[in-house]
């Protein structure tokens, strides 16, 4: 299991909340290159499996984040856990 934080943000919420629910995001390489095709166009990727809201509300996220008066209006993070880790659902 990886849990990381990343720096805090600045801008609303639609960004930030956007993509951890998006189906499809930028391709990168194996280093966090991000991809480029002939064009040097950035390609997308279905993610696999697809981001699923355990808790709460999005929408609501994202309007919590637009109302704050703070200059740092939120912190981001993950947990990923690899698939020989194979979690319950009470440990998620």
């Amino acid at each position: 299991m990886i849990i990381s934080f990343f720096s805090t943000g600045t801008d609303g919420g639609a960004a930030p909340v956007g993509y951890l629910i998006a189906r499809e995001v930028l391709a990168y390489d194996e280093n966090r290159n991000l991809l480029r095709d002939d064009t040097e166009q950035p390609p997308t990727k279905v993610r696999y499996p697809l981001p699923e809201v355990l808790h709460g509300n999005p929408d609501q996220a994202c309007d919590l984040i637009d109302a704050s008066p703070n200059k740092w209006s939120y912190t981001a993070g993950v947990i990923s856990f690899a698939e020989s880790d194979d979690p319950s659902p009470d440990a998620q």
